[in-house]
């Protein structure tokens, strides 16, 4: 059983399903402090109310937002993430404006670029290059407010551009080296460095101050931590050790007995 505690939580993965007022009630109610989020909207163009009432359910909720995705193309259409995808600078862009005005009012900092699935029309190197000039327009936009962009792996979306650390470490590279002011870090989801056999420790003892953010889940089974087979509270209590201070939040999407929550401690 999983004894490390936990503060943050993604209740986009866990209780997608729920309207998002009953998300954010349902985590407040268990303790936790903050959360990070999906792009809450379908499209990269919501109206100001959408995005109002969205600030709104937010702010009631009294939880902090410590990170969001920008849009991804649609998450229910199967999509993860636009950035390397040829004709579509203008929704990129859209949703960074929208970031920013989650930054003005509720201080948000971390801001997740996925990078998308390749098309077979194009070089791996063009599709890698545009993303790399996109998140790089992003990190400078967010630099301005004091915020950080991050990058991370997919490893079970067919097609998707990024499915190791490796490929990640170089789009990160690729990416700062386009930036003026912006920071460009890693986002470590755990499942899937798991999923794909990278050496977790190793990553956390070589390149832990190039992460910007971790996201948590066990593995197989993307459970809670505690209901798979991975040395988890080991691997955190080593990145911890190394002097990593950025934020640590849940993001399974597994459970059982009708209690999201079941096998987590929620730090006091």
């Amino acid at each position: 059983m999983s004894t490390h505690t936990y503060s943050i939580i993604n209740p986009s993965i866990l209780i997608g399903e729920l309207p998002l007022e009953e998300q954010l009630r349902l985590v407040r109610n268990r303790g936790f402090r903050g959360v990070e989020l999906w792009w809450p909207f379908e499209t990269a163009t919501p109206s100001d109310s959408d995005v109002d009432a969205v600030l709104t359910t937010i702010a009631d909720s009294r939880l902090r937002l410590v990170g969001m995705n920008l849009y991804e193309g649609g998450m229910a259409l199967g999509n993860r993430g636009i950035t390397c995808w040829p004709g579509v600078d203008a929704e990129f862009d859209a949703s960074i404006e929208v970031g920013l005005r989650f930054h003005e009012a509720t201080g948000v900092q971390n801001f997740n670029v996925l990078h998308g699935t390749l098309n077979d029309r194009e070089t791996r190197d063009a599709q890698n290059e545009r993303a790399a000039v996109r998140t790089a327009r992003a990190a400078d936009a967010f630099s301005a407010v004091g915020g950080v962009v991050t990058i991370e792996q997919l490893s079970h979306i067919p097609g998707y551009g990024l499915r190791t650390m490796a490929e990640v470490t170089e789009a990160v590279a690729r990416a700062r080296e386009r930036a003026t002011t912006g920071t460009v870090l890693v986002q470590i989801d755990l499942f899937h460095m798991f999923n794909m056999g990278d050496d977790v420790a190793g990553y956390f003892r070589d390149h832990w101050r190039e992460i910007g953010h971790v996201q948590v889940a066990d593995f197989p089974g993307r459970g809670a931590p505690g209901t798979g087979e991975q040395p988890i509270d080991e691997l955190l209590a080593l990145l911890r050790g190394q002097g990593y201070r950025r934020e640590i939040a849940l993001e399974y999407s597994h459970y059982e007995n009708n209690d999201p929550f079941a096998h987590v401690t929620v730090a006091c």
